[in-house]
């Protein structure tokens, strides 16, 4: 039987729909784009992708039905590729088509690189520049509750995808309401400096906005970057620690000045990100939230080529490393979003503990203070601590957990400079010498006998009586610690369980 010939019209209008939908059909749009000092939502996808490997869901998707309609893609361009030859999906609003607004039709198309990205695990990155929802977009039909459309299908599935395919959002423009939601749901969002954050009043239709950069110092961006091929960049770099460990590595060129960064004076302040940087494989450090809660630092690394996740104190800080409400969130979340991506733990423990006073009650501290011991209690990934100096009250345990089961951390080292109590040596000598203190004929004599207290205190909680006890695993050298946690990271291989361990707690 004769098969029926292919309409020729026909399919030349879908070609010229397809084409029309492309950059190159559309130069006005990329002239706009390009004077503001953007790119086109298509040339994001292609700095962040590798080569020809984009293949797009819904390029003939319109604002209407009509065959003629110029709503390019509807305003996002959506579809799978590869980074560094690894699935991933990825999508960006265009701006030049309708604001970059939400439609039904458009978050539908979002929501089949969702079912995607649940059904296979594969990382989905969503550039979200755009107005929020598209106003005159035809609601969708009665009953709402029992009928999700596109915009509820979008929220859910980000939800859903929290501890189970890694997400991010990168915003290089402005991203409003809904467009912001989505943002907010991913595990990590990066941003340009110029970038915006912000909301529309329903009543006066007023738009309130705030800058990437005050985002950033309150914890909601993870990466400040300069320019729209930074922030593709960025997102190629994160997603690059969920791959398969790399063969070839190097010392960092730090590596033998480590023995040389904490200074004689115990009272004097370091930068912890030294350590850090000598401690790991040459330039593999991606600090995530640098501007939030400065005195905790959070960052991805690799280790001999292994992916590991390092949180760690701060002494160069305002808070010389002490923990307070923020710094607590910013470790808790950290520890959850290695944990469900199985990524082991490196902590630096250097602080005096968590903050205290009138200030840190009004943040919170008594509430939020818990989350990291809860989050390091319900891991299940490897831990690996080394305290570096000093550790007081629950600071500690804050940063490698407590008591001696699995909760415990699976290594725990320390340097010869370790120093450990319930509070610090000086305010415990306020305790101690408080008569001779307060009986000192000067400021100068007061502070001469507090200091000789701690100093006889230290000599007693020296590194070698903390191992005589048996508080640590081991007192080493600066320059063992980066092999001796290696040796036991390589006993343990990345594996991913067949279901989802938890999800990631919100900012």
């Amino acid at each position: 039987m004769d098969g029926a010939a292919l309409d020729t019209d026909a399919l030349a209008q879908i070609l010229r729909a397809r084409h029309d939908a492309l950059d190159a059909a559309r130069p006005e749009a990329v002239a706009q784009q390009h004077a503001a000092g953007a790119l086109t939502a298509r040339e994001r996808l292609a700095r962040l992708l590798d080569g020809g490997s984009f293949e797009e869901y819904g390029v003939l998707a319109g604002t209407t039905s009509q065959a003629d309609d110029a709503g390019a893609a509807d305003g996002l361009v959506a579809g799978a590729g590869r980074i560094e030859d690894q699935p991933v999906l990825a999508a960006a609003y265009d701006r030049t088509v309708a604001n970059g607004t939400q439609s039904d039709r458009n978050q539908r198309k979002f929501s089949r690189l969702l079912y995607l990205a649940i059904q296979h695990r594969w990382p989905l990155v969503c550039f979200v520049d755009g107005d929020g929802a598209r106003p005159g977009d035809p609601p969708p039909a009665p009953p709402i509750v029992s009928t999700p459309r596109g915009r509820w299908d979008v929220l859910d599935g980000m939800a859903e995808l929290s501890g189970w395919a890694p997400t991010v959002a990168v915003v290089a423009g402005r991203a409003l309401d809904g467009n912001a939601g989505v943002a907010m749901l991913a595990d990590c969002v990066i941003a340009t400096r110029s970038a915006t954050f912000g909301s529309r009043s329903v009543t006066t239709r007023e738009i309130t906005e705030r800058s990437s950069e005050a985002y950033a110092r309150d914890g909601h961006v993870d990466l400040l970057v300069e320019t729209d091929d930074e922030a593709a960049d960025a997102a190629r770099r994160y997603l690059s620690y969920y791959l398969d460990p790399q063969s070839s590595f190097d010392l960092s060129d730090t590596h033998e000045l480590l023995p040389t960064i904490i200074p004689d004076n115990r009272r004097r302040a370091y930068d912890m990100r030294k350590i850090l940087n000598g401690f790991a494989d040459d330039n593999s450090m991606l600090e995530l939230g640098r501007s939030w809660a400065t005195s905790m630092i959070t960052a991805f690394a690799r280790l001999g080529g292994h992916t590991i996740g390092i949180f760690a104190n701060q002494p160069n800080s305002p808070l010389a490393g002490a923990i307070d409400a923020a710094a607590a969130d910013k470790a808790a979340r950290f520890v959850e979003l290695c944990d469900a991506y199985e990524f082991p733990l490196v902590s630096f423990i250097d602080n005096p503990g968590y903050m205290v006073g009138p200030q840190a009650e009004q943040d919170g501290i008594a509430r939020h203070h818990a989350r990291p011991l809860s989050a390091i209690h319900h891991r299940t990934v490897p831990l690996y601590s080394v305290q570096l100096r000093k550790a007081y009250g629950l600071g500690p345990y804050a940063m490698s957990g407590f008591g001696a089961s699995r909760i415990a951390p699976d290594l725990r080292l320390a340097w010869p400079t370790v120093e450990s109590g319930g509070m610090s040596l000086e305010g415990a000598a306020y305790l101690v010498k408080r008569k001779e203190i307060l009986a000192a004929s000067s400021p100068a004599e007061a502070r001469a006998i507090r200091d000789a207290y701690a100093n006889t205190m230290r000599d007693a909680a020296s590194g070698l009586r903390a191992g005589r006890t048996f508080a640590f695993d081991d007192i080493v050298h600066p320059l063992e610690t980066r092999a001796r946690i290696l040796a036991m990271l390589e006993r343990v291989p990345r594996r991913f369980g067949s279901v989802k361990k938890h999800p990631i707690d919100l900012r």
